[in-house]
């Protein structure tokens, strides 16, 4: 079994994926958002270049030809994505505002970019490829991007309560730097900034 790490295509079928991917490693906040159109509403927007969620800054593993994980970060500040999120949502647009200002606090903790940081925006291994190296190669490969990019550090967010995800950061060099605010109308979602040196 070999596991392959390439570049997004941009192409419908990487589109979709990313989409779903991107909804795991944000624990469902997309669906939240977007219900049972988060799919194609989260793939149209990926199309679109120069903006944080755009398939050019997404890394795919695939084992034997099939997408087992992606992963997506970029250097600082991209265009504004939510023009092409509310075109894409439609009458959606409107539960999407109501979930964005419920978690408002967190979502501008995720906001945060400091000079000179690659932000790791999501990771994320299907299910029945966990324990294979995936999420491991895909680290790997994000550093190698963050490098590439000129930066000198990779930082993330992860939920406070996802331990699991804690753990194998701390692994991979990660430490805690900040944790935000809570997200009361949202659960009490709160995110750790976790960092590194690179």
């Amino acid at each position: 079994m070999t596991v392959n790490v390439r570049g997004a295509r941009l192409d419908q079928a990487d589109a979709e994926a990313y989409a779903r991917f991107l909804d795991s490693a944000a624990d469902g906040l997309f669906r939240s958002m977007f219900g049972g159109a988060m799919v194609p509403v989260v793939a149209r927007v990926s199309l679109v270049p120069g903006t944080e969620m755009s398939l050019e800054h997404v890394s795919v593993a695939e084992v034997d030809g099939t997408v087992v994980g992606m992963c997506s970060g970029c250097v600082g500040p991209q265009a504004d994505v939510s023009g092409p999120m509310l075109r894409a949502a439609g009458i959606r647009a409107v539960r999407a505002a109501a979930v964005v200002l419920a978690a408002l606090p967190v979502l501008r903790a995720l906001e945060r970019r400091e000079p000179g940081e690659w932000y790791l925006q999501s990771i994320a291994v299907d299910e029945g490829a966990r324990g294979l190296g995936v999420g491991t190669l895909l680290f790997e490969d994000a550093i190698a991007r963050a490098r590439a990019a000129g930066a000198d550090r990779l930082v993330l967010d992860v939920e406070t309560r996802n331990t699991r995800a804690q753990a194998l950061y701390e692994r991979l060099g990660l430490r805690v730097e900040s944790t935000s605010a809570k997200a009361w109308l949202a659960g009490s979602v709160q995110v750790h900034r976790m960092g590194r040196d690179l």
